[in-house]
């Protein structure tokens, strides 16, 4: 089976819009840490992210799953 890396691209969007970690988290209330390690990729392939987060980023942003998660 073939091995895949997921990575987010979120830290694209918030540079994009000018916006920060702190103020996106507070506005989808969410924990800023956690808003912090997905931006800059940290642990993701050991990491479980929500889909109830992954929602709301989608949202926020308002752009797709395939546009938030590379692999």
């Amino acid at each position: 089976m073939e091995e895949h890396k997921i990575t987010m691209s979120s830290k694209k969007y918030l540079e994009e819009q000018d916006i920060s970690v702190r103020k996106l988290s507070e506005e989808i209330n969410e924990r800023r840490d956690t808003i912090n390690d997905l931006a800059n990729n940290r642990d993701m392939n050991n990491r479980r992210i929500p889909a109830s987060l992954l929602a709301k980023l989608m949202m926020y942003f308002d752009v797709t799953l395939r546009l938030i998660c590379l692999r």
